[in-house]
């Protein structure tokens, strides 16, 4: 159909599938349930399978995952050519594919390792394991041509993150008028968010130093310096002592803070920062869905969006398989307890 009739019918039906997910509201029903089964009946409303409790709780994330690629491969099949951004969220799935298959060859493993199944929309040759130069041929990222030592394996996944980013700000600028600046704000907070909470982590948990913690970042331009736009708010952090609540008080994002009462010790809490964070950034992905209906950016919200409850499922399942309470497992993902 023509690129206006698909967006059209794309946006009633990821309307239709938005009203019914596990979102806002609706979330909670994930963690009020008491067994795997349950949560399986709540999910995909059909009877769960006969499976052992390890087994059922890989096939409700792995049955979840499958149905979100394919309701977004779907959406993608409306159109005769679909615009490059709406490609780059499966090009994620897929590098992080590569991801773990340099990981599993890196430490020697024979088999391949379970993947992700986007389906065509791969780019890679995973039929030819373990042969990555194989693998990897005629993608993007070619470059991937040979097993690396386990020292380096680190770097090759930083590299392959920061070409997936890179990939989605190109793609951004070639938007105009609302879809770039709705992207753009929507890019722009999720990886700004994400480097304040690596950046946090790797200070207080590793005790790294301010230059192993900028080589960790993620960036848009050539370098992680104050002149890149996701980059430039963490290192504005890196020199603030983390107990000093006066030092935070004035900070932009100083709303996704833990709180600080007069007279008591303080410390930074990346935990509660991140759970903050994506409060924020998914209210942000919902309003690019509504913003403007029938558009790319309402496709890319839409699927942010749903990512969102993916992971909802994904915790509440270890939160039963773990014994982990509801309300703790509502905190992680950072669901606001009534």
């Amino acid at each position: 159909m023509d690129n206006s009739a698909a967006h059209s019918y794309v946006y009633a039906k990821a309307s239709g599938l938005l009203g019914k997910s596990f979102t806002g509201e609706r979330a909670s029903l994930l963690f009020n349930v008491k067994s795997l089964s349950e949560l399986w009946s709540l999910v995909f409303r059909s009877q769960p399978p006969l499976l052992p409790e390890v087994l059922l709780a890989k096939q409700i994330e792995t049955e979840a995952f499958k149905r979100l690629v394919s309701q977004y491969v779907y959406f993608l099949s409306q159109f005769d050519k679909p615009a490059e951004i709406l490609r780059l969220p499966l090009k994620v799935f897929d590098a992080n594919n590569l991801k773990t298959a340099g990981a599993a060859l890196c430490v020697g493993k024979k088999d391949c390792p379970e993947l992700f199944d986007i389906g065509d929309f791969s780019e890679f040759n995973f039929d030819a394991w373990p042969d990555i130069e194989k693998i990897t041929e005629g993608s993007a990222f070619s470059w991937y041509n040979s097993v690396p030592d386990i020292h380096d394996q680190q770097k090759h996944e930083y590299k392959i993150d920061i070409q997936c980013v890179h990939d989605f700000w190109k793609a951004i600028h070639t938007l105009h008028g609302d879809d770039f600046d709705i992207l753009k704000n929507l890019f722009s907070t999720e990886y700004i968010l994400k480097n304040l909470v690596w950046a946090l982590r790797l200070k207080i948990n590793y005790q790294m130093n301010n230059e192993e913690i900028i080589q960790n970042l993620i960036y848009v331009t050539d370098a992680p310096t104050k002149d890149d736009p996701i980059a430039a708010p963490a290192l504005a952090i890196l020199d603030k002592e983390l107990d000093v609540w006066e030092q935070w008080a004035g900070w932009r994002y100083a709303n996704l803070l833990n709180p600080h009462t007069p007279g008591e010790i303080w410390n930074v809490d990346p935990a509660w920062v991140e759970e903050q964070g994506r409060l924020k950034f998914t209210r942000l992905a919902m309003q690019a869905f509504h913003q403007r209906p029938m558009s790319v950016s309402s496709i890319i919200g839409w699927f942010k969006v749903k990512s969102f409850e993916l992971s909802c499922i994904r915790t509440a399942v270890e939160s039963l398989r773990l014994g982990i309470s509801s309300q703790d497992a509502m905190n992680a993902v950072g669901i606001k307890v009534r």
